[in-house]
């Protein structure tokens, strides 16, 4: 069921913990053990603290077996207006946004337009690399530079798209990093050229075609793909990121998609999540094969495949995170036993990223996974310094 907390709630589960905890003797002391509902009271509580401190500004949802058992909504759409968030205000997923392009790229692959081990210049012509692979842009290991290396020094226009970064590389050729195959290095530019990838081989906007191939069909009714080049500039539900009270929002290059750009919400995220666990889009034979692990010539591997870091050893267990403009967002997801916990936020001053993914994994007792910043996979009962 979905959790409501108030004051009078909680005072009755402090009271009355004995009745609704677990309780364990050793010798003269007494050590209570709290209930996933407890925990998950507990943190409600620090969360209105927050947010009566204007401390954070986000949409909160815990959901297993199909059921919401926490979601809550807190602060404003925007710094300088007084319109609060709900629970169905959009978000700007920032480097979530990466999953949705893999799986654009996977429905490409399962209708015969593409293979995951093409080279990327048989489809992108003006694609500088022959021997990259459009498998090493899904899973990191391209070698190829970041864009804004490129935009920093050689773009000076209002707008920057997909095929402008390509033209870019194609002009100045920058040297690769390392070679392909050999390395995992976390790469946006690599997810542009996949969007362009998906623009040239259906034909559409990246907008466009996730709306009419994952949005529309999933009902996804307050997500879509927006940038400062985007036609549709109506979007009320739309959230904008923020410092303290100072506006961050989108800026010249914003007109790239495909290592970010979608919004979306928490409820939409459930929806989403339902679509993976019940393979409503794609069969369950290619979702396992989007999800074997990365291998390098060297024969290590790596476990981040096709937009999500998935667990080295429960490949039922994946997530990912992002940060961009004032946004901090995090998912993560049990396929086996339907488990989503998903946070999205547009203001953080009072609190630290770490500090909050942690509180919130930890009220509750699901078998999920988050990565750290140095993209460990870290999971409830895990023992590296990394995850404490």
């Amino acid at each position: 069921m979905k959790i409501t907390i108030s004051c009078i709630f909680l005072g009755f589960i402090l009271v009355n913990s004995n009745a609704t905890s677990s309780s364990l003797s050793k010798g003269d002391i007494q050590v209570t053990e709290k209930s996933e509902q407890q925990r998950l009271a507990d943190f409600d509580l620090w969360i209105d603290m927050l947010d009566v401190k204007k401390e954070i500004s986000g949409t909160f949802l815990y959901a297993k077996k199909g059921k919401v058992l926490y979601s809550k909504a807190v602060g404003k759409l925007h710094p300088h207006k007084n319109t609060p968030i709900t629970i169905n205000s959009s978000f700007n997923l920032a480097s979530i946004s990466k999953q949705f392009t893999a799986f654009g790229i996977m429905l490409l692959k399962y209708q015969g337009k593409l293979k995951y081990d093409d080279n990327v210049q048989n489809i992108l012509k003006e694609f500088p690399y022959p021997n990259i692979t459009v498998r090493q842009l899904l899973n990191h290991t391209s070698g190829i530079v970041d864009y804004e290396e490129l935009s920093d020094v050689y773009w000076d226009k209002q707008a920057f798209t997909n095929q402008d970064m390509l033209n870019l590389f194609s002009t100045h050729k920058p040297e690769l990093d390392f070679a392909p195959d050999t390395k995992f290095e976390y790469s946006n530019t690599g997810y542009v050229v996949l969007a362009a990838i998906i623009e040239r081989l259906s034909n559409q906007s990246m907008e466009d075609f996730l709306y009419k191939n994952i949005f529309q069909p999933l009902n996804m009714s307050n997500s879509r793909v927006f940038t400062i080049l985007s036609k549709q500039t109506e979007f009320p539900s739309r959230v904008f990121g923020q410092d303290n009270d100072e506006l961050l929002d989108l800026y010249e290059i914003e007109g790239v998609t495909g290592d970010g750009a979608v919004y979306s919400t928490v409820g939409d995220l459930l929806k989403w999540h339902k679509a993976l666990l019940n393979n409503t889009l794609l069969p369950e034979s290619e979702k396992r094969e989007a999800f074997r692990h990365t291998s390098l010539v060297d024969g290590s591997t790596y476990n981040y495949n096709f937009g999500w870091f998935v667990d080295s050893k429960l490949s039922h267990n994946m997530t990912h995170d992002g940060g961009w403009v004032g946004f901090r967002t995090f998912l993560t997801r049990n396929d086996k036993d339907d488990e989503l916990l998903v946070f999205l936020t547009n203001n953080l001053y009072g609190v630290k990223f770490r500090e909050l993914r942690k509180r919130f994994y930890s009220a509750v007792d699901a078998d999920i996974v988050y990565a750290t910043d140095g993209f460990i996979i870290c999971g409830k009962n895990s023992i590296s310094s990394e995850c404490n």
